[in-house]
């Protein structure tokens, strides 16, 4: 009757109305906007100021509802964010795939490596490394009579072994070609026992290459063998293909030379063959090959290189 009671009118309902239709969608807007603690300062924001939208009305005798607008927003806030969450798990499971997808395709280091820096070796870079190289010999007489599951078989016991042994001597496993593989010592980075980690995992695959065709059926480990060639020097690694598919790899000289030493090591029945560099380098911190016998230096031609090549047989 005096004029001063608090108003509430079909005006005022109007008004809780529209706060009940636009608070959740505003509120739903900024978590899906900025799902970060920005997006979640916001969402403070908005909440504060229609909070004191409807003290100062209360002042100024208007009767705003609080209880409406809470209603209408705080179930699609919740149940948007239920979703954002389990979403985001799915995510990181997939994520979680991929990586270790990743781990499987490349090798640990390199993979850890380019999780961190995605731009790795997006440039090439020139740096001393070990390259080794092995081979199963006979390989390819083999497959064409035990099949191709055998031939699956032999191959996966193959590559299990040589990861093994590379992984525990510090290396990286750029490529499985078939029945051989290319290993690399400096990827990531380079450092100064890459020549005699080369050196211990020359040693390494050897026995246990030996030990592993022992253990194969009589008609097959008559049939095959290993060779092994292991230079050092300047490489390019970089990645290589285009931008949908890439490897990462290394090229020039020093692969080259590792790779021709195979051929050597077969020439001359010996299951290792190393250049004189990378014996050098390796010999710094010791002798890699105590345990068996080295036959050298020996002058001999790599096929498709002028000059000759200063090379190291060792036959475990």
């Amino acid at each position: 009757m005096a004029g001063d009671g608090l108003i509430r009118d079909r005006t005022i309902r109007r008004i809780d109305f529209c706060f009940a239709v636009a608070l959740p969608l505003i509120l739903v807007g900024l978590l899906a906007w900025r799902r970060s603690a920005i997006g979640l300062v916001a969402m403070l924001a908005v909440a504060l100021a229609w909070l004191v939208i409807n003290f100062v009305a209360f002042r100024h005798g208007i009767w705003l509802a609080a209880a409406l607008p809470i209603a209408a927003a705080v179930p699609p806030v919740l149940v948007f964010g239920a979703a954002q969450l389990l979403l985001g798990q799915r995510q990181a499971s997939l994520f979680e795939q991929q990586s270790e997808l990743l781990q499987r395709i490349q090798a640990p280091g390199l993979a850890e490596f380019l999780a961190r820096d995605p731009q790795f070796l997006a440039d090439p870079v020139r740096q001393d490394a070990a390259v080794v190289f092995i081979d199963i010999n006979g390989f390819t007489g083999l497959s064409e009579t035990i099949g191709p599951s055998a031939v699956r078989d032999l191959l996966n016991g193959f590559y299990d072994l040589v990861d093994r042994e590379v992984t525990a001597c510090g290396g990286a496993i750029t490529s499985f070609m078939g029945d051989g593989a290319m290993i690399l010592f400096g990827l990531p980075a380079p450092a100064t026992d890459d020549a005699a980690n080369a050196a211990r995992c020359c040693v390494r695959l050897t026995r246990s290459m030996s030990d592993w065709i022992a253990t194969l059926p009589e008609a097959n480990a008559s049939r095959i063998g290993f060779k092994i060639g292991a230079h050092f020097g300047i490489i390019v690694a970089s990645r290589l293909g285009g931008g949908n598919r890439q490897q990462i790899t290394a090229t020039g000289d020093t692969v080259n030379v590792a790779s021709r030493l195979m051929e050597i090591a077969a020439r001359r029945y010996a299951p290792v063959a190393i250049s004189s560099e990378l014996l050098l380098v390796a010999r710094r911190g010791g002798e890699p090959f105590e345990d068996g016998s080295l036959e050298g230096p020996i002058e001999t031609q790599v096929r498709g290189r002028s000059g000759s090549l200063s090379v190291w047989l060792w036959r475990g």
